[in-house]
């Protein structure tokens, strides 16, 4: 079993610029308006796709996206932003926490957020 999510398409009249790192991924209008994912726990590629008329807003698009071979836990940030966006520095910034009971994110300005998970 394959898990795969996708973040934002961006797309454009001449194809987005498509850059993938260890856990994350980045798709980038000329424009500078960039749509990624970062993968903060779980996933273990990422990649992006990248289609030709097959989106609205432009005749080339991209999407970043992020793999993981086995079904569990898998926490993202997902970035639509017309800002410069570092997405190692993101990932190093946000701490996870994994239990049996919850996900626990700490944001680099000390704000955290729990989420319960499923039993």
């Amino acid at each position: 079993m394959t898990v795969r999510e996708g973040g934002y398409a961006v797309s454009d009249v001449t194809p987005p610029s498509a850059v993938t790192g260890p856990g994350w991924a980045l798709a980038r209008r000329t424009d500078g308006l960039t749509s990624a994912l970062i993968g903060l726990y779980g996933w273990q590629r990422a990649s992006v796709s990248q289609d030709v008329e097959s989106n609205a807003f432009g005749p080339h698009s991209a999407v970043p996206c992020l793999h993981a071979d086995t079904p569990g836990v898998h926490v993202t940030l997902v970035v639509l932003s017309g800002d410069a966006v570092h997405p190692s520095a993101l990932r190093d910034a946000i701490t996870v926490e994994v239990s049996r009971e919850s996900v626990t994110i700490a944001f680099p300005d000390g704000d955290h957020h729990t989420q319960p998970l499923p039993t």
